[in-house]
């Protein structure tokens, strides 16, 4: 195949690049639609006819566009000069390097010789004849001609004489050199002087760099606007991403809790089916209702950035190409289709529609759903606390000074929240951390040694940590397989245990002090000086980083999000910053009243029923969702 030019056509361009969508044949007399979208002459004029063949309209099938026609209908659009020549090309080169060659004919006479040669200045096929007189002539003895078997070889490729620069309608042996800005129009020298004396005129080049420059900025709007339509269409789809991960751990978590009552009460296994399959439909309803509105949210952005693909492509192509006369003459509909582009607005749809979850209350009823995230200050009482663990319905602290282990059960009554009472425990003396397993079942650091205790605070295992004053233990937690995690401050390191002490690694933790929380094996830390977040994995390797100005404590949900209470000296009262799993910053605890959230926190946790107690120097507090 030809290495050159136009010789290279057939590898680069295919032949489906020049048919027309409605005739699925080669492109004849291709008519630009005001859209930038082509198709042949004949195709516009049975779709016309087939539409109304008096109308002033005519919609593009593929964009559904309209274009108002001229008083001679589609004969008035402009023609597509670019595809006109690549047609021509094609076929001629096609033509060629098939090995029909031989059915080219003169363009230089009426005799239809088969041709010879190929004048490049001319842009003539040449017959043998034809070709003598072009030597002997002196207007056209200098030009450079080449042989079929040149053209055919690649050495020369074929150029349509549609490139070259058009002659006046009114004057046939005159260029259109200059530009009439007044009638917005190209003209020669002699109309210039006739008939636009008195307009705007300026030479071809200067109005064509004029023009590029014009489009230039509009395709860079154009392209910016693009990718402002293609960020909100990924915000949209990982919005939705969302709220299908929270509708399956919602669906999740209501049959955990279903499973769980229909065991303990089998006598109300039938109703308690009939309302997991009452909150389910009502969960179903409800998360199909907003897919709907984020699918026809995502469609219609999509059917927006497909629209500006394809007519930042159709002017990309045009201006390809380079031929002032059509750019210029289409400058406006560029300019138009431009503009119009760069005031595409994106479709958006409500952050908060993405949430949906279920939350049990109590053992009496399965629980319900919760269709935003919004929490209030359901109970606090004066107290001092150091430490603070949550089972489902009561909530275990550590007294800071005195170092008493304290249970403390909600009430219903306003004036005393709490039933609360100093735990009497058996060599248990001065304990410094609690933490609550999956098994229900009570962590405590008391001194070296972490005792496990049921609910009935009666000990099931303990185990001893190594010893040595460098080896205080400062920080506990617990995962979901219900290791067991220690942190220590003076040595710079966490060691890790299953649930009957087992050590299982050490990990160097760089910044550690008193908070440890565990989210999806990932150990939680907190850095207080230097305000920030860390993530180390069960290797020892860092996960992630976050910066966070006055972090105070931390803890995690049941979904592995990430809550830290930071200091707020000044007004500003959303102190407690949520983080996903992998520590992407997904903003505020969202309280009805940021006035109850505390100005400084010594511990915070999860109780299992989703309720967020937190610990200060003074308080303490449940939050629940509303």
């Amino acid at each position: 195949m030809a290495t050159g030019g136009t010789a290279e056509v057939l590898g680069k361009i295919g032949e489906r690049h020049l048919e027309c969508s409605i005739c699925s044949t080669r492109f004849n007399a291709p008519k630009f639609l005001d859209c930038l979208h082509t198709f042949c002459f004949n195709c516009l004029q049975n779709l016309r006819q087939g539409e109304d063949p008096q109308g002033v309209k005519l919609k593009c099938p593929l964009c559904r566009r309209e274009t108002i026609l001229g008083k001679n209908g589609v004969e008035d659009l402009p023609t597509n000069l670019t595809l006109s020549a690549l047609v021509e090309e094609f076929t001629v080169q096609e033509q060629l390097l098939k090995g029909q060659g031989s059915e080219i004919k003169c363009q230089s006479c009426d005799e239809q010789k088969h041709a010879s040669s190929f004048c490049v200045e001319c842009c003539h096929f040449l017959c043998q004849d034809c070709y003598r007189a072009h030597e002997r002539l002196a207007i056209t003895k200098s030009h450079k001609t080449y042989t079929m078997a040149q053209l055919q070889s690649g050495e020369v490729a074929y150029k349509s004489k549609l490139r070259k620069e058009p002659k006046c309608d009114k004057h046939v042996d005159q260029n259109l050199n200059v530009y009439c800005k007044t009638c917005e129009t190209l003209i020669c020298t002699t109309c210039s002087v006739l008939k636009h004396e008195k307009h705007s005129r300026t030479e071809i080049s200067k109005t064509f760099e004029e023009c590029k420059q014009k489009i230039a900025k509009l395709m860079t709007e154009g392209e910016e606007k693009k990718a402002t339509l293609s960020n909100a269409h990924v915000c949209i789809v990982k919005s939705r991403q969302k709220l299908d991960s929270m509708f399956e751990a919602t669906i999740e978590k209501i049959s955990q809790k279903a499973d769980k009552e229909v065991a303990r009460i089998r006598k109300m296994e039938q109703g308690t089916r009939e309302t997991e399959q009452k909150l389910k439909k009502e969960a179903e309803e409800i998360y199909e209702d907003r897919v709907q509105r984020f699918e026809t949210t995502i469609n219609s952005n999509k059917e927006q950035i497909k629209e500006v693909e394809q007519t930042l492509d159709e002017v990309y192509k045009i201006m390809k190409e380079e031929i002032q006369t059509q750019i210029l003459d289409l400058q406006a509909k560029l300019f138009q289709n431009l503009k119009e582009l760069i005031k595409k607005q994106s479709k958006t749809v409500p952050e908060k529609l993405h949430f949906i979850d279920f939350q049990e209350r109590d053992e009496k009823t399965l629980g319900r759903l919760f269709l935003k995230d919004e929490w209030r200050l359901e109970k606090q009482m004066a107290y001092e606390t150091n430490s603070v663990a949550g089972f489902s319905n009561e909530v275990v602290t550590v007294e800071r000074y005195q170092g008493k282990l304290v249970s403390h059960v909600p009430t219903s009554n306003p004036q005393s929240p709490f039933l609360f009472r100093k735990l009497e425990i058996p060599d248990l003396r001065r304990p410094q951390q609690v933490a609550v397993n999956r098994l229900d079942q009570l962590i405590i650091i008391n001194g070296r040694v972490v005792k496990t205790f049921n609910r009935e605070y009666q000990l099931l295992h303990q185990f001893q940590l190594e010893s040595g004053f460098n080896h205080r233990p400062t920080c506990l937690a617990v995962d979901d397989n219900n290791q067991i995690a220690v942190g220590y401050q003076v040595m710079q390191e966490i060691s890790l245990h299953r649930s009957y002490g087992t050590l299982l690694k050490k990990l160097p933790a760089p910044g550690i002090s008193d908070q440890l929380a565990i989210s999806n094996q990932h150990l939680i830390y907190i850095k207080l000086y230097e305000g920030k977040m860390v993530a180390l994995d069960y290797n020892g390797n860092k996960a992630f980083e976050v910066d966070v100005k006055g972090p105070k404590s931390v803890c995690c949900d049941s979904q592995g999000n990430i809550y830290i209470l930071v200091s707020t000296p000044h007004i500003d009262q959303q102190n407690i910053k949520i983080f996903s799993p992998d520590g992407q910053k997904m903003g505020y605890l969202p309280v009805s009243n940021t006035d109850d959230l505390p100005r400084y926190a010594l511990c915070m946790a999860f109780t299992p029923s989703g309720d967020l107690v937190i610990g200060t120097y003074d308080m303490l507090r449940i939050f629940q969702r509303v």
